[in-house]
């Protein structure tokens, strides 16, 4: 995924070092250390918005009417369209309750297509969805899918890549750091967690500007 901040993993720790630790060599806080807050940092993040990081991906459904996201999707935000078998663009694909569908059509886990005109979403099973008509077979019907993703974890060969998330989220990002590194530690006044009330703050703030696309809360 193409990069979506000019935030380097480096960049990223050093503030963090300068700015909240006071250890800008960092002879206390080691790279180790920093890596493994960040991992967890992530996760965090990942978990409070899930939209911070998303993507767009083909994939292939396989037999039946209930479908999965990919290995590292974390939630559904909407199926968009079919894709033909020769790779292009194919008919827009509509979200429905499936209590209507169940309503209409009682047995429509039973009726097969090549096309999917209709997918289902439950927002308390995020990481799988419906479609209909059901696909006869694996690998007989692609579509095209938005989703939530975990970026994978880092390691010290990842320190001048560029972070995976857009720039508004490197301060939340320092904060649940931060929050992680000082557990337990209370030198100097420090308490980690103003650091974990400092992101939920400031993920609050986004989340008022821009709010969340899940299809679970669209109107249908």
């Amino acid at each position: 995924m193409p990069a979506v901040t000019s935030t380097t993993y480096n960049r990223l720790f050093n503030d963090a070092r300068l700015t909240q630790l006071g250890d800008a060599d960092g002879v206390t806080w080691s790279i180790a250390a920093m890596i493994v807050a960040y991992n967890q940092a992530k996760n965090m993040l990942m978990g409070l918005r899930p939209d911070a990081f998303t993507k767009v991906s083909q994939i292939s459904l396989i037999q039946g009417s209930r479908q999965f996201l990919p290995d590292d999707g974390l939630r559904l935000f909407s199926v968009v369209r079919n894709i033909q078998s020769n790779g292009s663009i194919g008919r827009a694909i509509r979200q429905v309750a499936i209590s209507d569908l169940d309503a209409m059509s009682p047995d429509w886990h039973a009726i097969t297509g090549t096309t999917v005109y209709e997918y289902m979403f439950d927002e308390r099973s995020p990481k799988h969805f419906y479609v209909y008509p059901v696909p006869p077979s694996e690998n007989t019907v692609k579509v095209e899918i938005e989703y939530s993703a975990m970026p994978p974890d880092i390691s010290k060969d990842d320190m001048d890549d560029f972070l995976p998330f857009d720039s508004i989220y490197d301060q939340p990002l320092i904060e649940l750091m931060l929050y992680k590194l000082l557990s337990g530690d209370n030198q100097q006044g420090r308490n980690n967690t103003e650091h974990m009330q400092a992101a939920l703050g400031l993920l609050g703030l986004q989340q008022e500007k821009a709010k969340t696309n899940n299809p679970a809360n669209r109107e249908v």
